[in-house]
């Protein structure tokens, strides 16, 4: 068995797993490092079908990973926001095989909303969606009956009713949203990105009690507005900045000068407009952004 072909094959869909399992791309990384592992260290005479093995491996790490994860979440301070997955972006005319390749990723909206769920109801979702199992393979990974599969799945399924649809579908969006924050943080012009927001759009902001956020959603475009504006007063929208593919769609993050990076990025409300924005502070989720700027 060429475990190094393994690798190069099954690495990309297996992180994918763990980390719409996980919503942390550094843990998402742990579990396939020690699936492969441990394939590497069981007699591979026993295993007919790697591909399965691996999916169960990374889904055994990341369902014992969830139970610690949900202890620290209840003692986190402020809202708790994924961890980003970062990549440069593409231009319109790349090879379309690639450009797929990244826009499959679940947005970060996506990522947010499978918060809703629980360990079980995540767990079945994201291997129905991601690997397309039936529930005849989830009942065996899983340990359960098929019925308590189905049932797990249309539980997710309602609460993940309102979905947001993916933002590469939208053309334009992301491009708006970027240059609309970029004049807002430079210029302090604010209205054209007032002018992308619903009037009911939300701003979740992540310090992690280790860099300055609000701890409480803000909603409503209006107040918003008043948070941005006054951040920026104080000199919070400084820096260098510079969009970036966040979970497969355009946002941006800056550098700035003595402070902990900034990491913005949008959910698309139903129809148009953007009715979320979520800011990334906490500098354990930001972890190699400065590779990124130049």
């Amino acid at each position: 068995m060429d475990i190094e072909a393994l690798y190069r094959e099954y690495k990309p869909l297996l992180f994918r797993v763990a980390y719409r399992l996980l919503g942390s791309a550094s843990d998402a990384e742990d579990a396939v490092q020690d699936a492969f592992v441990a394939l590497q260290q069981s007699p591979q005479q026993t295993i007919e079908h790697p591909k399965a093995y691996l999916a169960r491996a990374v889904t055994n790490h990341a369902l014992n990973k969830m139970k610690s994860a949900q202890r620290k979440r209840e003692t986190y301070v402020g809202p708790w926001l994924p961890e980003p997955v970062l990549s440069e972006p593409y231009p319109a005319d790349a090879d379309p095989a690639l450009t797929f390749e990244r826009q499959e990723q679940y947005g970060y909206a996506w990522m947010v909303m499978l918060e809703k769920l629980s360990a079980p109801e995540r767990a079945v979702f994201v291997l129905r969606e991601t690997l397309q199992y039936d529930y005849a393979e989830l009942a065996e990974m899983l340990d359960r009956t098929e019925a308590a599969c189905r049932k797990l799945y249309s539980r997710a399924k309602s609460k993940l009713e309102e979905l947001p649809e993916p933002a590469a579908t939208r053309a334009g969006e992301g491009e708006a949203f970027v240059r609309a924050f970029t004049e807002a943080a430079r210029n302090g012009s604010f209205e054209p990105l007032i002018g992308l927001l619903t009037d009911d759009a939300t701003l979740i902001s992540d310090g992690g009690g280790k860099a300055r956020a609000a701890l409480r959603p803000i909603r409503g475009k209006e107040r918003v507005l008043v948070f941005f504006r006054g951040i920026r007063s104080k000199g919070s929208l400084d820096g260098e900045l510079r969009a970036l593919r966040i979970n497969g769609q355009l946002g941006l993050l800056w550098l700035r000068q003595g402070k902990t990076p900034l990491l913005l990025t949008y959910g698309p409300a139903p129809g148009t407009g953007i009715n979320a924005l979520f800011l990334v502070s906490n500098p354990d989720k930001l972890k190699g952004a400065e590779l990124f700027l130049p």
